[in-house]
């Protein structure tokens, strides 16, 4: 999927026209129709302000990838990335044991947080 339909799919999922997005960037009324019919295209600028009003990546909004999530800020750090591409590159069998390897160390943690609450009373 391009920008245009990206962008077009975004605004109608929000149920903004054309209009309220335009004004809600800074631009003029036109300019979101220019994007969505390819007569235009944002300029850096406005595209990471579109990309930050939808909460998405600007490689999304460009059809670079399917991936809403933006790395290395609030939604995805760096070592967050770099664990999901490993586990993407694991087979069925282990990402089954890394799922079952965490919730062991979710258990470890809560208990040794449990532990630590009791000797505090």
């Amino acid at each position: 999927m391009d920008f245009s339909n990206r962008l077009k799919h975004l605004r109608q999922k929000y149920k903004l026209t054309q209009g309220e997005l335009a004004a809600v960037i800074g631009l003029k009324s036109t300019a979101i129709s220019n994007y969505e019919s390819k007569r235009n295209e944002p300029s850096f600028d406005k595209l990471i302000s579109l990309s930050d009003y939808f909460n998405v990546s600007s490689d999304y909004m460009l059809g670079v990838t399917d991936n809403t999530l933006r790395i290395g800020s609030e939604d995805l750090d760096n070592d967050t990335a770099d664990f999901f591409i490993l586990y993407k590159r694991l087979n069925k069998v282990n990402t089954n044991e890394i799922k079952n390897y965490a919730r062991y160390l979710l258990y470890k943690q809560e208990k040794l947080a449990e532990s630590l609450k009791d000797l505090r009373t």
